[in-house]
């Protein structure tokens, strides 16, 4: 059988009749990804290590970022480049990310309305929204 065939199983919620090869296959878990991003995580460790491969599908289906390595959803400048693509990636990052204030005004400064995905003990530190209100402002003095 051919990965095409394959993917019927993935159809058919299936997934432990894939074959293991199969996981490792970047074109052929990129399509399992787009039936439903839940099955990144039968993907091999290799493709859930591969920033290049992870960066691909986490850009639209930021749930499946909770699948990927562990040591990619704690390395700072990766996330900081896909929370520009997609800011719901951080409920999906290490708990001690999620808790670290310095990253968080990093995440906002970038992209302001990852705000709705911060740990719930940001929403009213004054820094924090001292920075969203900052970030606003310069938005509307670049307009002009």
């Amino acid at each position: 059988m051919n990965k095409w065939d394959i993917l019927e199983y993935i159809l058919k919620d299936e997934q432990d009749k894939v074959p293991k090869k199969f996981w490792s296959d970047e074109e052929f878990v990129f399509h399992a990804v787009h039936w439903n991003g839940f099955n990144f995580q039968y993907a091999s460790n290799n493709l859930k290590k591969s920033e290049k491969f992870v960066a691909k599908i986490v850009k639209y289906w930021s749930y499946t970022f909770q699948y990927a390595d562990l040591n990619l959803r704690k390395k700072e400048e990766f996330i900081l480049e896909m929370v520009k693509y997609n800011a719901e990636i951080i409920n999906y990052i290490d708990d001690n990310l999620k808790i670290n204030k310095e990253f968080i005004l990093k995440v906002l400064s970038l992209y302001s309305n990852a705000y709705n995905f911060i740990d719930e003990s940001f929403k009213h530190d004054n820094e924090i929204l001292n920075k969203l209100r900052n970030n606003k402002l310069e938005k509307i003095i670049e307009k002009f």
